[in-house]
């Protein structure tokens, strides 16, 4: 199965892979990451954290499942229109300035850029895709060739951001300065039918992420509208 994929020198629409990985987080933190019809499919890793007293505003240690995974299957998948592109972050880190790692606060953007790609180091990462009837086939024969890092860049989180406290040290409402780094793959478009994506990845220390998509594809419409009502789960 060949796919069409976004080469790692390549831009896509005007955008490089460093472009497109900033406005995927800006997408990530935002009131509504959901897909709504868009010409691209933002999919997500598993962000489901949850404080060890169960309480979403617990200051305290956060946890996750080291079995979970982030199911979008069935009833469940996401329902795209042929012609739609489909970005997969496999693996990725985000800071910002005024953030901490390691109990050390980034005041700088060289320390800035060095803790986020750290952060990715080590580990493994794994993306395959399958079509209904078919076989299991690798999306990229080497993942270790996307990955990325993105611009500094200014991220809004607004206070009613969906996935915020679902994150491993909720980020507060605001306006920071942010590099993204990690591993993605953008499809340019695939043709109709149904296909599962299972993607993921740890790094060297304990993080670590799996998802696992039903991607259907249908006949592009004139109007070009999908109806997303049923399958909206965060």
């Amino acid at each position: 199965m060949k796919l069409d994929t976004v080469l790692p020198s390549e831009t896509f629409r005007g955008m490089s892979y460093g472009d497109w990985i900033a406005a995927w987080h800006q997408w990530l933190v935002s009131d509504n990451p959901s897909y709504n019809g868009e010409d691209i499919l933002f999919l997500r890793g598993n962000v489901n954290y949850r404080s060890v007293g169960d309480k979403e505003d617990d200051d305290g240690p956060r946890y996750l499942d080291p079995k979970a995974v982030y199911d979008r299957t069935k009833d469940n998948g996401e329902t795209i229109y042929e012609g739609t592109a489909i970005l997969i972050p496999i693996l990725t880190s985000h800071f910002y300035i005024g953030d901490f790692y390691n109990g050390r606060k980034i005041t700088s953007i060289p320390y800035l850029r060095y803790v986020t790609n750290k952060d990715t180091n080590g580990g493994s990462v794994w993306a395959t895709i399958m079509k209904k009837g078919g076989r299991v086939n690798k999306i990229v024969s080497d993942l270790k060739e996307y990955r990325f890092e993105s611009p500094l860049y200014l991220l809004s989180i607004p206070r009613n951001s969906k996935l915020r406290n679902k994150m491993d040290y909720p980020p507060n409402p605001g306006n920071y300065h942010a590099i993204t780094v990690g591993y993605f793959v953008l499809i340019k478009f695939l043709s109709i039918g149904t296909y599962t994506l299972r993607f993921g990845g740890t790094n060297g220390s304990a993080y670590h992420t799996n998802s696992i998509y039903d991607i259907y594809i249908l006949k592009k419409r004139k109007d070009n509208v999908v109806d997303k009502s049923d399958h909206i789960k965060y």
